[in-house]
């Protein structure tokens, strides 16, 4: 198989995207990313979307959808993003508020699993993005594998953001590994001995191995995001996908 391409999550350059949507889009273009992540599509028309992803050369990959709105405006969230080419939404978080309980991860799994069915019977496909407090044990179990457990695969794929499984103390390795054939998309993320962000290829995250398992276990896209930076967010994002692809050459 041939080395992953690497999106960006747009996230990672909230402030240009509130100021200039469009100007975000073609930096990420120009730093060389090869497709986005959504977090929110700037108050542009798919059709304008569409138009400027096609002029820069970019990929619509997928696009992170609160867990509020695929609750109360699905079939709007679907229709543009159909527009797109983009087959893939992702909740990044539980809802606002949420109490962490076994009860209450396993409603949310069943909750997403009925989400994804009625995302798939429209052709796309629906995924959960964790962070760290998922490793938070209820039982015998992390939340994590309680929510993937619980979900039916069929409906319901993991995005591993592998900085966050990091984080919370586990090896993205193992994870990788562990939802095989269940992990399309995952988020590169860095951390360093303090456990703070730090800029992808500068901190703990061991790029070849996961490299090398999100190929074994047939991750399609590799989509990079930085939330603190240790330089400007521009700069972050730039240093990032360079150390991501010199661990690709290696």
């Amino acid at each position: 198989m041939d080395r992953q391409p690497v999106a960006l999550q747009l996230y990672s350059l909230r402030d240009l995207t509130k100021e200039d949507f469009v100007h975000a889009l073609q930096l990420t273009a120009e730093l060389g990313y090869e497709g986005v992540e959504f977090a929110g599509y700037g108050e542009l028309s798919s059709g304008e979307m569409k138009d400027h992803l096609q002029r820069l050369g970019l990929k619509a990959v997928s696009s992170h959808v609160s867990i509020e709105r695929l609750r109360d405006h699905l079939d709007q969230e679907i229709a543009y993003n159909r527009d797109l080419g983009n087959d893939t939404l992702v909740c990044p978080a539980p809802p606002r508020g949420f109490e962490r309980s076994l009860e209450n991860w396993t409603k949310l799994a069943t909750e997403l699993a009925d989400i994804g069915k009625r995302v798939a019977d429209q052709g796309l496909r629906l995924g959960y993005h964790n962070h760290s407090w998922e490793f938070e044990t209820f039982g015998d179990s992390y939340a994590l594998d309680l929510l993937f457990e619980t979900a039916n695969p069929q409906y319901l794929f993991a995005q591993l953001d592998l900085g966050w499984i990091l984080h919370g103390g586990e090896s993205p390795v193992r994870y990788l590994h562990k939802l095989k054939g269940r992990v399309p998309l995952v988020h590169i993320k860095d951390f360093d001995q303090d456990n703070k962000q730090t800029d992808v290829g500068c901190g703990l995250l061991d790029l070849k191995s996961v490299l090398a398992a999100a190929t074994e276990v047939g991750v399609e896209w590799l989509i990079l995001e930085t939330e603190e930076y240790k330089i400007s967010p521009t700069e972050s994002v730039k240093a990032g996908l360079q150390n991501l692809r010199n661990a690709q050459n290696q």
